[in-house]
């Protein structure tokens, strides 16, 4: 009996071994130990506050956010200074808090009121900010670490307590793809397209929200 109960043991052991080895979902992110092992560290936050955006408060109150909102612009040829440009003049249509790339975290709305960036309900419900598009390995990683740190910070600053929303639809780190999926209010991807293309075309592997949401613990705890 002994013997037949150390062979189960055994096989389940080795079940689970070749399960975490072969499961995508557990599988290390190129990406994160790209920026560990290259000592990558975020930059620091710019603040450009524009007057000219609204101010509407929170379903709950001025400085009373639920989560932040990770989007991504979709738009291959503009920098960061096109993109803020560019909302400053079409803001009626949407607008978000901050922009951020390699070397940029740049804050032009006040995140003590709401944004314009995933329609109804989430707008009165997260603060948002947009990555614009990297062309190289190191940038990607560089600005895929500003947006992780830039995360951990507002949810720090609200006092929000991280949880990926992006598999259940609840938590306090969204995606826009993921607040179109569970709370409606638009039909936007991103930025799963854009992580998965850069991913597999810098590192050999997707990139992915779940991964993202590792990334942005470490930067949380770090604070």
């Amino acid at each position: 009996m002994k013997n037949k109960l150390l062979q189960f043991m055994v096989i389940l052991v080795g079940l689970l071994i070749g399960f975490s080895l072969y499961n995508p979902l557990v599988k290390a992110s190129a990406v994160n130990n790209y920026i560990a092992s290259h000592k990558i560290s975020h930059v620091s936050i710019t603040k450009k506050i524009w007057g000219g955006f609204p101010h509407y408060k929170y379903r709950h109150g001025k400085s009373k956010p639920e989560g932040v909102v990770v989007h991504e612009t979709g738009n291959s040829r503009s920098d960061i200074f096109d993109e803020i440009a560019y909302m400053k003049k079409n803001y009626r249509n949407a607008f978000v808090h901050s922009f951020v790339d390699d070397d940029h975290i740049i804050n032009i709305a006040n995140t003590k009121y709401l944004c314009w960036g995933v329609g109804y309900p989430g707008n009165a419900r997260f603060v948002q900010f947009e990555q614009v598009e990297m062309h190289s390995k190191k940038n990607f990683a560089e600005e895929v670490e500003n947006a992780a740190y830039y995360t951990a910070y507002l949810l720090k600053t609200y006092k929000l307590k991280p949880n990926d929303a992006c598999y259940d639809g609840k938590g306090t780190v969204w995606s826009h793809g993921a607040v179109a999926k569970y709370l409606g209010g638009s039909d936007h991807t991103d930025p799963t397209g854009y992580y998965k293309k850069c991913g597999k075309k810098y590192f050999h592997q997707s990139y992915t929200m779940k991964q993202f949401y590792h990334l942005v613990l470490t930067n949380y705890h770090n604070l």
